[in-house]
């Protein structure tokens, strides 16, 4: 029986090889397609690790600032505006370092965020006093800053969706300063 099992096999080597091949290529495939259809992160499936990277250069990440007022105010960190660039460059040597580590902390977020780091990071954005040029004009809850528990950090990511043959930006990471206990 084990004899004949392995002619079969043996005689039908070239077949079963070809099938192997086009299953693979067939995974590669749909492996492409998902990733640029569906807003699936790190394990797309599959099991063999294809696109299992976030993809950082198509991401975003956001600032909400809820004020008195019942106002919201929508200010991007990353990548850094023209507005975010000036208002560093004219806070001084220390509010300037202090902008850029907010910049750098904004950064950490792109590739896995991750609530040990937004939670910090949260404490320290409550402690800067935000130009109404980047608010818009939103009341800050705290006098002239931002209460921790009104502050929200955002991740989003830009996909191109083939099937509508336009760009949609999906939530792939939200925490509050509520939730994060402030």
């Amino acid at each position: 029986m084990l004899d004949k099992s392995i002619e079969w096999i043996g005689r039908r080597s070239f077949g079963l090889v070809l099938i192997l091949a086009l299953v693979v290529a067939g995974n590669v495939l749909w492996q492409i397609y998902l990733h640029k259809t569906t807003p699936l992160l790190a394990w797309k499936g599959g099991g063999f690790g294809m696109y299992t990277e976030p993809h950082a250069e198509d991401r975003g990440v956001w600032l909400r600032l809820k004020g008195a007022d019942d106002g919201e105010a929508l200010v991007q960190l990353w990548p850094e505006t023209a507005e975010y660039a000036s208002w560093r460059d004219m806070a001084g040597v220390r509010g300037g370092a202090y902008l850029d580590g907010l910049t750098r902390s904004a950064e950490r977020l792109l590739f896995y965020p991750r609530d040990s780091v937004s939670d910090p990071f949260i404490i320290r954005l409550a402690r800067v006093r935000w130009p109404d040029t980047l608010i818009e004009g939103v009341t800050p809850s705290d006098g002239n800053v931002f209460a921790p528990a009104t502050i929200s950090v955002e991740v989003y990511e830009n996909r191109y969706n083939q099937t509508e043959t336009k760009v949609t930006r999906s939530l792939v990471y939200r925490r509050t300063g509520k939730e994060a206990g402030q």
